[in-house]
């Protein structure tokens, strides 16, 4: 009661109440994981009954699949923008994406940590999988230009290499990310000099034709 009048709750528009149960749903996964997760923890966090987020998400897997395409986009949105709006040399495209995956990771912790930290059941595991593909596609092509045939191991294929690579780069990025999360008095410019000390210093060398040989036994 208000003023002897009834108080009149609004009903939010649906667009909103969806938002609304994103946003609850990222909380709640980025905190507990998607396994240990409810839908009656995210009602709760959202501050409606479960039968309205049934009303929107037909599951739990559902609702949990949307919040990873949503932030998956938004990662590859950034890496690629900030790649390509850096032009010029393949060095300054990669510096580029690779702070634009950096910037994700410093300025959404809970996407990150339900991105990669929290990992999902294995019905759900594919959208993990293609969101390593797609960062390691990215970050192949940014890579191609500065690996000269020259500078593949004998008889290898550059395609395969190639793709090698850029997973191993993009395994690294990881770990330091992970790393990073534990450490964020560390700022975002140190940690992308770690990794192009790792990724870039190596390229040239095996670009300028050094090889690894394995010590005599």
């Amino acid at each position: 009661m208000h003023d002897g009048q009834p108080v009149v709750r609004r009903r939010l528009p649906a667009a909103e109440r969806r938002k609304l149960i994103l946003e609850a749903g990222l909380d709640a996964f980025a905190e507990g994981g998607y396994q240990e997760t409810t839908l009656d923890e995210v009602a709760d966090r959202a501050g409606i009954s479960k039968a309205l987020i049934y009303e929107h998400f037909p599951s739990k897997r559902d609702l949990y699949r949307e919040i990873l395409e949503t932030w998956i986009g938004d990662l590859l949105g950034r890496v690629l923008a900030a790649a390509t709006a850096a032009g010029g040399q393949s060095e300054a495209r990669l510096v580029a994406g690779l702070d634009g995956f950096l910037a994700f990771v410093e300025e959404r912790r809970d996407a990150w940590r339900l991105l990669i930290r929290h990992r999902a059941s294995d019905d759900v595991s594919e959208t993990f999988d293609r969101l390593f593909e797609e960062v390691a596609r990215i970050i192949g092509a940014l890579m191609a230009p500065e690996m000269p045939a020259s500078s593949l191991p004998e008889g290898a294929a550059f395609d395969l290499v190639l793709d090698a690579t850029s997973r191993q780069l993009m395994g690294s990025v990881t770990a330091v990310a992970n790393w990073w999360d534990e450490h964020r008095e560390v700022p975002r410019q140190q940690v992308l000099e770690m990794v192009m000390e790792f990724a870039w210093v190596g390229m040239e060398r095996a670009s300028a034709g050094e090889r690894w040989s394995s010590p005599e036994r």
